[in-house]
């Protein structure tokens, strides 16, 4: 879990080396489809002045690790935490989902509109 400076718990994630996973985001913070896929994270990690801590939760089973991070998550955003995690768990949070959809609804329209012209 990545934590602000005030302690603050702003991302969860599962990884066997935590703290190698927090230098990667720090330093790929800058590449345009890392910020693409996460951008506020991104902004984020710029705010920061060097790679972001960890707090280490424990250990996860490796079968259980994407139920376990949803879990968390879940957790997390009911208890208020200004979570960047754009997913949960393996699944896209519904303001995600929402406006993906919104999306693809705008783009069969338009193959509609094409196939009838």
């Amino acid at each position: 879990m990545l934590v602000d400076s005030d302690g603050a718990r702003r991302y969860v994630g599962v990884s066997r080396d935590p703290e190698r996973r927090a230098r990667a985001h720090w330093y790929r913070r800058h590449i345009s489809e890392v910020q693409r896929h996460n951008p506020a994270l991104c902004q984020w990690l710029d705010t920061l002045d060097g790679p972001p801590a960890v707090l280490d939760l424990g250990p996860v089973p490796y079968e259980l690790r994407h139920v376990v991070e949803g879990a968390a998550i879940l957790a997390h955003r009911t208890a208020g935490c200004p979570l960047l995690n754009r997913r949960i768990g393996q699944r896209w949070a519904p303001e995600d989902r929402a406006r993906i959809a919104a999306g693809m609804k705008r783009y069969r329209a338009q193959q509609r509109a094409l196939t009838s012209a």
